[in-house]
C-alpha cells in the first residue's frame, strides 16, 4: 500500500458506534426521567448486556435505584466504547511494521 493512501474506512462500525451510543445516551436518560417506566428499563439492561447482569448482585436496600442507574450508565458505556474501538482501528495494524 502506498505511503498516502489511507486505510480503508469503517462506516459500517462506525454507524453501529453511533447508533448505540445515542440509544445508549436515551435509554439511560429516560430511566433517569421516568424510573417507573418496566419497559424502559427492560431496554436499558438488554442494551447494557453482558455488564448489566451486574444487577442481579444487588439487594433491595435505599438507593438501589441510583445504584442500578449507575451500573447501567457504566454497561452501556463499556459496550459503547468497545464499538468505538472497533470502529476507529486502523485495520491490519496489529504491532510495530519495522524490524527490531
Amino acid at each position: 500500500m502506498p505511503a498516502n493512501s489511507r486505510p480503508p474506512q469503517r462506516p459500517g462500525w462506525r454507524a453501529a458506534a453511533l447508533i448505540y451510543t445515542i440509544t445508549g445516551a436515551v435509554c439511560i436518560l429516560a430511566c433517569a426521567v421516568v424510573p417507573d417506566s418496566e419497559a424502559g428499563m427492560l431496554v436499558a439492561i438488554a442494551g447494557g448486556l453482558p455488564w448489566s447482569l451486574s444487577l442481579l448482585t444487588l439487594d433491595l436496600s435505599p438507593g438501589v435505584a441510583n445504584t442500578a442507574l449507575m451500573m447501567l450508565a457504566g454497561s452501556w458505556a463499556i459496550n459503547a466504547a468497545l464499538l468505538w474501538w472497533l470502529a476507529l482501528r486502523r485495520p491490519g495494524h496489529h504491532g510495530p511494521s519495522h524490524p527490531a
